[in-house]
């Protein structure tokens, strides 16, 4: 069966789906109600509501629904992830799924007798394995020297980085025609740093398309966090980890004296890159996202996925981001009040 036909199918055995999960509840004509199964200490009997004829949901006291998806998919994660104590991805949704329903599947002999409702398109315990599949660790495979370069960059040099700075993280202008010709070449390690398996080269000129380009093609940065490496036992012996978006932010951390700093390449952290977190020693995490929008709501995006499992601390930065910040100002705005976590 297709994702669209498991959800339809749970949608018309929405009380059944409440009542597996443990929910009382009280249904009046098109709609049911009850405490939120979302957030804990929920008291109000009618703090949660689904509309069976939309297959929506709605928290109406915290919002929980903009936390998870508001279809039956997400209440089913976010009463799971409570009861958990912990985030649960959508696999495990599946495999709630698939040891509480019935959800039969066909060969291609009794095809002819499925209704239009169960119409054969997919195998339901396949969509599950592709999920468990997708989020294994990539091979690896070690492309160190790749590219011929020059270390250090004096294109990031120009910029305001120090060269022994840049030295350490290894990066360095590409010398030869190419993939990465006009481009600062940084490596990403695995995450014992004994291999590079990946490469972020950045245009430096402005007529070089994408800005950013990774190598190889089809890498997928979800799953690292940049410096993992370097910072992870730092970061379980002070039980601390910095979380940024960019990889020069790691480097004016690094500038201030900050070991544990790790970015995960953007604004999103990953499943993988939370599943690493969690392998650290680390009860506190110091959130440094970008000073815009698009920062802001990854912060609150962040305090969603980890708040139930970690101190967090958002310091106000004085810049757009911390890699347009001195060390000095690094110290004196985000280290002096967060002294003995790095």
């Amino acid at each position: 069966m297709s994702l669209t036909q498991i959800k339809k199918k749970l949608n018309k055995d929405i009380e059944n789906v409440l009542t597996k999960l443990g929910v009382e509840y009280e249904a009046f004509a098109d709609n049911i109600y009850s405490t939120c199964p979302v957030h804990e200490n929920s008291d109000n009997p009618r703090a949660f509501s689904f509309a069976v004829d939309k297959g929506i949901w709605k928290c109406w006291t915290r919002d929980c629904q903009h936390e998870y998806k508001n279809d039956v998919f997400g209440l089913i994660q976010g009463a799971l992830s409570l009861q958990a104590g912990k985030e649960v991805g959508f696999k495990d949704v599946m495999s709630w799924i698939s040891s509480n329903f019935k959800i039969k599947t066909y060969g291609r002999q009794s095809e002819a007798t499925a209704t239009e409702d169960e119409d054969p398109l997919e195998d339901f315990h396949s969509i599950i394995k592709n999920f468990r599949t997708e989020n294994k660790s990539p091979e690896e495979q070690d492309i160190s020297d790749r590219f011929e370069v020059c270390v250090p960059s004096e294109y990031f040099w120009a910029r305001g980085f120090n060269k022994k700075t840049l030295k350490y993280f290894n990066v360095g202008d590409c010398l030869e025609n190419g993939e990465m010709k006009e481009r600062s070449v940084i490596p990403i390690h695995n995450d014992i740093g004994n291999k590079i398996v990946g490469y972020i080269g950045r245009a430096t000129k402005e007529y070089r398309i994408p800005k950013f380009l990774l190598y190889p093609k089809g890498f997928e940065k979800r799953h690292y966090l940049y410096n993992y490496h370097r910072a992870k036992e730092c970061a379980s012996r002070t039980s601390c980890i910095y979380l940024l978006e960019g990889q020069g932010d790691v480097w004016k951390m690094y500038e201030a004296g900050v070991i544990n700093a790790v970015s995960i390449f953007g604004k999103t952290l990953s499943e993988q890159q939370e599943e690493k977190l969690r392998k650290l020693a680390v009860t506190h995490i110091i959130v440094l996202m970008d000073n815009d929008q698009a920062g802001n709501e990854a912060r609150i995006q962040i305090q969603r996925q980890l708040g139930r499992m970690y101190k967090l601390t958002f310091p106000k930065l004085n810049k757009k981001d911390v890699g347009d910040m001195s060390a000095k100002e690094i110290k004196e705005n985000i280290l002096l009040t967060n002294k003995g976590t790095f």
